[in-house]
């Protein structure tokens, strides 16, 4: 059941959601604004070609790995440019980027929260090491709150890319106590995350982009615009401060 951050009733919070003990969380677009930035890149690399990166290309690109995204995008477009020279472009434009790269509101207060309460942590995302070293560089102390990081771009253990559940399988494997996956909750931008997250047995807070329809995201467990209205005890978690 869907519901977005201002409908929850007070009288029925509890009984809509189970409690858990992990959090995994997805990185681009949900943590920084690397999803928004690759968009921007993605258009500047179509304009010479007089085509526009729509949103519903938009939308199956999300939770892809890069490879993916470049093979849909080439094809969609009929671009004359292979994968690789594709990728290469968008490499070079990203890099230009990095300085740009910013936290999403509510992510540092979230996080610092579940960090100081000992509640496990950990990343499931697409991207690669590569990747994933350049985006967060600017921001250490954010990233060395979680146990450990998954990212299927580099991970052998990872056969299937989202929709599939491999990457969150994986991930919650990976947490000391090995908790049932009924035991996590995913917190994810993407419909291609929102489909693994629930593949896998996980309940999975959906942090979309607005444009998407109530209807789309509607098997997600929990629709918010923003993590700043997350409220952890819904799940069972110690609520935060001054919230309700």
């Amino acid at each position: 059941m869907s519901l977005e951050d201002q409908s929850i009733k007070p009288n029925s919070r509890h009984c809509l959601f189970q409690p858990v003990t992990h959090c995994i969380f997805e990185l681009d677009g949900l943590l920084i604004n690397s999803e928004r930035l690759r968009s921007e890149s993605i258009q500047k690399i179509l304009d010479p070609f007089g085509h526009t990166f729509g949103f519903d290309l938009k939308m199956r690109c999300m939770g892809k790995p890069l490879s993916q995204q470049a093979d849909l995008i080439v094809a969609n477009y009929n671009l004359p440019l292979n994968r690789t020279e594709f990728e290469h472009r968008l490499k070079l434009l990203s890099r230009g980027d990095l300085g740009r790269i910013k936290v999403l509101p509510g992510v540092e207060r979230l996080l610092k929260h579940l960090h100081d309460f000992n509640i496990p942590m950990a990343i499931g995302s697409s991207s690669c090491r590569n990747s994933f070293n350049a985006k967060t560089l600017r921001h250490p102390k954010l990233f060395d709150v979680f146990h450990h990081v998954v990212l299927s771009g580099s991970d052998e253990e990872v056969k299937r890319g989202k929709p599939a559940p491999d990457i969150f399988l994986t991930t919650a494997s990976r947490f000391d106590e090995r908790p049932e996956p009924a035991k996590c909750l995913v917190f994810e931008s993407s419909l291609l995350g929102m489909e693994a997250a629930l593949a896998a047995g996980m309940q999975v807070v959906l942090v979309p982009d607005p444009l998407v329809s109530i209807r789309t995201s509607a098997p997600a467990t929990l629709r918010l615009r923003s993590l700043e209205a997350f409220r952890p005890q819904y799940f069972g978690l110690p609520p935060l401060l001054g919230s309700s």
